[in-house]
């Protein structure tokens, strides 16, 4: 019996004759390509041209720029391909990632890295006559990259790639995984080939020319490494498995190694021992590598506001007990809610610093002294015997002014508001402070009154002469704007821009408006609380007021406010991580403002209707609280039917940022997709958040520059 007939595809691999082995209709698909796998042959050859370096640095300028064009600075984790460029066999894969020991590496074949080493365990390595090459040069998690790269980043990465490719001569080009099958796909005009003998099932595809004349070289595609990368021993199911997946992987290789004409590891993915890897790690490598993720994210975010990244969870990272819950529907809930946009900046310290705003304060009552002093020296006779004191201040002395005005003008005819001089009417209408919610003093009435709320006034201002009257209203208004803060709540004071900077206030005892204040303080934690002064023991100063003690409260219901102690004023633990990790209520968007919620005591059906407090979550998530039912008398976290977190987790989750050595959460942005991102550990989640914070910076610069 004789041997049958085989061929010489191409290279080294032989094939039985298509003729005896092939139907018909696959037989003509054969014959009319075989003539240009000949010619490809013939006119092969093995040098290169080798392209210089301004076309790699084209490219960088050019990715660059893009990020640039996005608000963003990117580091140069840009890597170079690897291998000669007359290599016979070409190493295709999508792109490099931050699992490897250094970041700032720019060569492809880094063995630090997982694939790259199971690949040289196979026998695809530069040592090995081999060109490998990424699709995207920059370092990203691939994840990322599919879901978020535009085609126009995309066509930068392959103008260079492409460039490559052309310059390369490998016979045939081995593609790593589906991302780079998806692009090869698209970009290129592939004609597939289906082998038979041995090979039979096996797909190769021939990349031709333009006019479809010529072929440039092989395509094969083959699972990506990471595929394999959790066998973890040769026991018999994972012997099993190797033989499914691995036997195709292997034929593929055997098949690219054979038209290349190089030597390989045979079966290696499908017997060899060195497959199983000990992925595991120093858990200071994954914080490092995480850190590195995490800049990268905030860079990503920033690039693609708009975006949400996908959850690249890796085998380090567990998922917890509620995500592996199934509550797709729940969260299904919330998908439809449209949000509004996280304010960033609403918490920095940088935001709330009111050192300007304090020294135009002192300036202020500064002019404000040195005007009424001349102003006392035109209008009162007695100006030019006052006595002045060489240490004294503009207000002492002015007071010891106005005590002499007290004595020696008790007899003067000017007793209507019309009989003060025009410069001191506008003086007193100037003063932010001696109006009644933003209304000036118009009438001797209102002077009267005013004299009465300021409580520091000598006599009875019905016996007073207007002229008197007036200057002792200016001389105890100018106290009342001089006195400081207690120090023990000052440093968690700040002062506001208009029209933050005046509140019209009332009596908390008889509900009448008070003098507005002049020079309003509010509360570092939040700024949307105005801070209250000390409480009169008394009454405000109105006759009708009775002797009950009083506050002076804002005039406007809509505004909140704190008791002037380091009680009220001092962040609370629950308030920490409120203010960071919860949206705002100007954030809610179409979120609901009031929940259903179900008390959780086993057998109790009691609801009730509670104000919502929903995280930075994507989606939100509403965090429960704990209510004592009526029913069952216990207390205990009642549930809606949204996705849910307790207040002891966020806690906790604060804690674990608190802890991190020289991180101070409350001086990067507002970041709660940063916050809550499971697929980083908390040192990338602090990276991505000192990265944002950065970002910031030079944006704010940006602006300042253009």
């Amino acid at each position: 019996m004789t041997a049958s007939k085989e061929i010489r595809l191409f290279g080294d691999l032989w094939l039985p004759d298509p003729g005896n082995a092939l139907p018909k209709d696959e037989l003509a698909i054969v014959r009319k390509l075989l003539p240009l796998i000949q010619r490809f042959e013939e006119d092969w050859y093995g040098m290169a041209e080798v392209p210089d370096n301004e076309a790699h640095e084209e490219f960088i300028e050019k990715e660059a720029g893009w990020w640039k064009s996005r608000g963003v600075t990117r580091p140069r984790h840009l890597v170079r391909p690897s291998g000669e460029l007359n290599a016979p066999v070409a190493c295709h894969l999508f792109n490099p990632t931050f699992t490897v020991d250094d970041p700032h590496c720019s060569e492809t074949e880094d063995f630090s890295n997982p694939s790259i080493a199971q690949l040289k365990d196979a026998g695809f390595s530069s040592q090995n006559n081999c060109f490998l090459f990424d699709h995207l040069g920059r370092r990203d998690n691939s994840s990322h990259c599919t879901d978020l790269y535009p085609e126009d980043l995309l066509e930068i990465h392959e103008e260079f790639v492409f460039a490559l490719r052309h310059a390369m001569k490998a016979k045939v080009e081995i593609c790593w995984g589906s991302n780079v099958r998806k692009r090869m796909i698209k970009k290129c005009d592939l004609q597939p080939l289906r082998l038979w003998g041995d090979y039979a099932g096996l797909v190769l595809y021939l990349e031709l020319t333009p006019g479809r004349q010529f072929l440039k070289r092989f395509i094969i595609f083959v699972a990506h490494p990471q595929r394999f990368m959790y066998v973890k021993s040769d026991g018999i199911k994972a012997q099993g498995w190797r033989h499914r997946f691995g036997v195709s992987q292997d034929q593929a290789l055997a098949v690219a190694a054979l038209l290349g004409g190089i030597q390989i590891t045979p079966n290696f993915y499908t017997l060899d021992s060195r497959l199983p890897r000990n992925l595991c790690v120093p858990r200071s490598t994954t914080n490092e590598r995480s850190t590195w993720k995490g800049q990268a994210v905030a860079q990503l975010r920033t690039a693609f506001p708009t975006s949400v990244l996908s959850m690249e969870t890796s085998h380090y990272v567990r998922p917890t007990k509620e995500e592996r819950s199934s509550v797709q529907e729940a969260f299904a809930l919330l998908g439809k809610f449209k949000l509004a946009k996280v304010n960033e900046a609403a918490n920095l310290r940088s935001a709330s610093n009111d050192t300007h705003l304090r020294k135009k304060r002192l300036q202020k009552i500064a002019d404000y002294w040195h005007e009424l002093e001349e102003l006392s020296s035109i209008f009162l006779p007695s100006a030019s015997t006052a006595v002045q004191h060489d240490n004294a201040t503009p207000g002492q002395f002015v007071s010891c002014h106005l005590e002499d005005i007290f004595t020696n003008l008790q007899g003067s005819d000017c007793w209507d508001w019309e009989d003060l001089p025009d410069p001191l009417v506008e003086f007193i209408q100037a003063q932010d402070g001696l109006k009644f919610n933003r209304r000036e003093i118009s009438c001797r009435n209102d002077l009267e009154l005013a004299f009465n709320l300021l409580q520091k006034c000598k006599g009875s201002p019905e016996t007073l002469d207007i002229l008197t009257l007036a200057f002792l209203v200016l001389d105890a208004y100018g106290w009342l704007i001089s006195r400081p803060r207690l120090p023990q709540v000052d440093g968690l004071l700040i002062l506001r821009d208009p029209p933050h900077d005046v509140v019209p206030r009332k009596c908390s005892a008889c509900g009448k408006q008070y003098l507005d204040d002049a020079f309003a303080y509010w509360s570092m934690r939040n700024p949307e609380y105005y801070v209250l002064w000390y409480r009169f023991r008394s009454n405000c100063g109105r006759p009708d007021c009775g002797m009950k003690a009083c506050s002076l409260l804002p005039l406007s219901s809509q505004i909140k406010y704190l008791r002037s102690t380091q009680k009220e004023l001092m962040e609370k633990p629950l308030d920490r991580f409120e203010r960071w990790f919860l949206l705002r209520p100007e954030e809610f968007g179409d979120l609901p403002i009031d929940v259903k919620v179900k008390c959780q005591t086993k057998d109790c059906q009691e609801v009730k209707i509670v104000k919502a407090r929903w995280t930075g979550h994507v989606p939100p998530r509403f965090v429960m609280a704990v209510h004592k039912c009526q029913k069952s008398g216990r207390r205990s976290n009642w549930k809606p039917n949204y996705p849910s977190i307790s207040g002891a987790n966020l806690s906790r989750l604060w804690k674990s940022f608190c802890v991190v050595p020289g991180f101070d959460i409350t001086c990067c942005p507002r970041r709660p997709d940063i916050y809550f991102d499971d697929s980083l550990t908390i040192d990338g989640r602090v990276a991505a958040l000192i990265e944002a914070q950065r970002l910031m910076q030079d944006e704010q610069v940006g602006e300042l520059t253009n």
